[in-house]
């Protein structure tokens, strides 16, 4: 599908580093069954929030709906949870957090209601802080854990036996654990116990985790669909190396079904992130891709951060990660608390900004993302090509163009306002261009 010597173009420019590689044959399956947004811990409340007292169990859960609905009101289809926030779905906080079980299941419950796909974090401990809560990351008790997450499963997987009241269908996707590699170069902050840079969750400790929670995963669910925990750094040498060693441990690449990255360079153009997933594709090349994180700022300190900078890169990790295999790509996260101080540096990433009362405020990258899921709907971006500069091609015909401008022969629509692009006229960045000769259009 993509020749040999293909690359996504860029636009000239000055700092332009060496050509991006060539995108990748697309996985034998295509990944999703067509090309999917998500928003990650969309549907979610502050740990420490809850942990104070500050929830009720019908405020909770009137909290989490509100979020679900303005979640499913943007386009997005999948939504991830998360053994650190929530859902508290860790082996830990079964043992040690009074309530964990029924907060899963309101949030399972929630996140269906309003037909939104689940990924479910699972782990030994909660993430991304694992060294508050053990000095070893390999569970000591492996059979216990295991037995765990098979009970864990089975009451998610729809089969109608010992089955959550109230599922709806199956919970299809689990993802083990979440940025191992961060864990094993970064030293955790607020940690309890002092873990040294490479002596923690070393690729062959995470194998092993792994492995094991594939296992008893499949043993109650053999239809579920596994994803390694999400690499944090994949455009780095030390995120490439990391996954390499733990694909190379026997087992551990059947042991997950779809690979899961995470995504957070800020550089202008996106080329960082390019890199990273070609980077992963060639590691991995043979299963789905989903980009479980990703975003940058609408506000900092370099010159191009902006709302509108932001609304594009929208429509850029789209565009690009389509091109590089993606089969669904979710942002982080859905709305920026009232303070900066509350989420520290990624204060001003998510596509709603939140008041102190509880309403919310939409920014630019809030209507493209609509928008593209809107596109989405009609159309399947899986196997893109790349189109010129800054676009890429759909099978359709259509086109995403992401950066620049182009001329739009046939039309289509801005991706920031709905506005629509007329034939034969220019379209700027965002937009999304008719394909050729359409006859009909919504």
């Amino acid at each position: 599908m993509y020749g040999r010597a293909a690359v996504l173009p860029r636009l000239a420019r000055a700092d332009a580093p060496a050509p991006l590689p060539a995108p990748p044959e697309p996985a034998p399956d295509g990944g999703a069954l067509r090309f999917a947004l998500g928003i990650n811990e969309a549907v979610s409340v502050p740990l420490k929030l809850l942990r104070e007292g500050h929830f009720t169990p019908a405020t909770l859960g009137a909290h989490l709906d509100l979020d679900a609905t303005r979640t499913a009101g943007l386009g997005a289809r999948f939504v991830r949870g998360h053994t650190g926030a929530f859902p508290r779905s860790s082996w830990w906080a079964s043992e040690h957090d009074p309530g964990a079980r029924d907060d899963t299941d309101l949030w399972v419950r929630i996140v269906q209601g309003h037909d939104l796909e689940p990924i479910v974090m699972v782990s030994p401990w909660p993430a991304n802080q694992t060294a508050n809560y053990t000095a070893t990351y390999v569970p000591a008790d492996m059979p216990a854990y295991t037995a765990w997450v098979t009970a864990l499963v089975e009451r998610y997987d729809g089969d109608g036996v010992d089955d959550m009241p109230g599922l709806l269908r199956p919970v299809r996707y689990w993802e083990v654990d979440n940025e191992p590699d961060l864990k094993f170069t970064t030293p955790p902050r607020d940690a309890t116990r002092d873990v040294p840079p490479g002596s923690f969750c070393t690729p062959e400790e995470a194998a092993t985790v792994l492995i094991a929670t594939s296992t008893a995963i499949r043993a109650a669910s053999p239809g579920a669909r596994i994803l390694n925990g999400g690499l944090y750094r994949p455009f780095a040498e030390s995120g490439q190396a990391w996954l390499k060693a733990l694909i190379a441990v026997p087992g551990a690449r059947a042991a997950f079904d779809v690979l899961s990255l995470h995504a957070y360079p800020s550089d202008e153009h996106g080329d960082a992130y390019v890199r990273g997933l070609a980077a992963a594709r060639a590691l991995v090349p043979d299963k789905p891709l989903f980009v479980t994180e990703t975003s940058v700022p609408s506000a900092g300190e370099d010159r191009w951060i902006s709302p509108d900078w932001q609304a594009r890169t929208v429509a850029a990790r789209v565009a690009q990660g389509a091109a590089y295999g993606a089969s669904v790509v979710m942002w982080h996260t859905l709305a920026d608390p009232p303070t900066v101080e509350r989420r520290g540096g990624f204060a001003r990433h998510s596509l709603l900004t939140a008041a102190r009362d509880g309403s919310v405020t939409e920014k630019p990258a809030a209507a493209v993302f609509r928008a593209l899921a809107t596109r989405l709907a009609e159309d399947d971006l899986v196997g893109a090509q790349p189109d010129g500069d800054g676009a890429v091609r759909l099978h359709s015909g259509a086109r995403l163009l992401y950066e620049g401008v182009r001329t739009a022969p046939d039309g289509g629509v801005d991706l920031r306002t709905g506005a629509a692009v007329p034939a034969g006229s220019e379209a700027e960045a965002p937009a999304w261009l008719w394909p050729p000769a359409a006859s009909a259009r919504p």
